[in-house]
């Protein structure tokens, strides 16, 4: 990740281990772009007293309070996600105690490899209330649509009528998640969206609709268009944090993988679920004989 470096353009947030590099190359950058750019400007537009402030937290004379971290990042423009982000910098950057920076930069790596997403407004509720939304908007990205409603909705699975279609593109177009070029083409504004924290609720009852759906799988599709297998795992507390930590990994892996793609041409669902399925007990791990139990599974295919 970037430590330092003299940039010209708006330095990327999500590209730094480092609060105060960020920092430092985000003021370069401002001053690239006008020379006559000072502290003491920014110290006006950030609304703080003392002309040196930002420049003794870069050199590491000052620590950054959470109150003065917010006015800089809308002094340098950062959008709520990337604002997120350096907060959690800040907050890796400052803090004496090992776990906590464990923790916190665990956070980094979950955020960083979400940085693609682009963040949607709290009020497009009705997005996340219907999961045909995001599935029309992958046809839409995975064909040449141009208006024919019947093919796009005899594309997608399960099928939708043309008059429904037309409905879920209509209202992706007014949000702007899908736009209608000159040739007459319709094109998904970004690869990736991401629903605000404000939805989590909504959230969950998606994701129980898709992995509803996936319950059908193995009857509707054969072993060479799908991979369906479940493992139960017996393991400690730390391998599974381990599990939970590969496992958004490998998320990022595919996410990497799809934006390389250039060629889409169908849709996937996969999911990726790891869950309890045994209470918290006070249970030691140990056989009647005092041994301790091998780790076990059961694979299922």
């Amino acid at each position: 990740m970037k430590s330092s470096a003299q940039v010209s353009t708006p330095p990327n947030v999500y590209q730094y281990d480092d609060f105060r590099s960020f920092l430092r190359d985000a003021f370069e950058s401002k001053k690239a772009a006008d020379p006559s750019y000072s502290h003491r400007k920014f110290s006006a537009a950030a609304g703080i007293a003392n002309p040196g402030y930002l420049l003794d937290v870069i050199l590491g004379k000052r620590t950054l309070s959470l109150n003065q971290a917010n006015r800089m990042v809308s002094v340098f423009g950062l959008n709520a996600s990337e604002a997120e982000f350096f907060l959690l910098l800040l907050k890796f950057g400052q803090s004496k105690k090992d776990t906590v920076r464990h923790e916190v930069y665990q956070k980094i790596l979950l955020r960083r490899g979400r940085s693609r997403f682009t963040r949607m407004s709290p009020s497009l509720t009705k997005y996340y209330q219907d999961y045909h939304y995001s599935l029309v908007r992958c046809g839409i990205d995975a064909t040449d649509f141009r208006g024919d409603y019947e093919a796009l909705g005899k594309f997608i699975s399960p099928q939708l009528s043309p008059s429904l279609t037309r409905k879920y593109v209509t209202d992706l177009v007014e949000w702007k998640l899908v736009v209608k070029e000159e040739d007459g083409r319709y094109r998904v504004t970004d690869q990736f969206v991401e629903p605000p924290a404000t939805l989590s609720a909504l959230i969950r009852h998606l994701n129980r609709e898709w992995i509803l759906q996936a319950a059908e799988a193995p009857f509707k599709f054969g072993p060479l268009d799908r991979h369906i297998s479940t493992l139960l795992l017996t393991v400690s507390r730390k391998t599974k944090k381990l599990l939970l930590e590969k496992a958004e990994l490998f998320r990022k892996e595919v996410l990497d993988i799809v934006e390389q793609d250039g060629a889409a041409e169908t849709i996937l669902q996969l999911s990726i679920q790891i869950f309890p399925k045994s209470q918290q007990s006070g249970m030691t791990g140990k056989s009647p004989t005092g041994k301790s139990v091998p780790g076990k599974k059961e694979d299922i295919q």
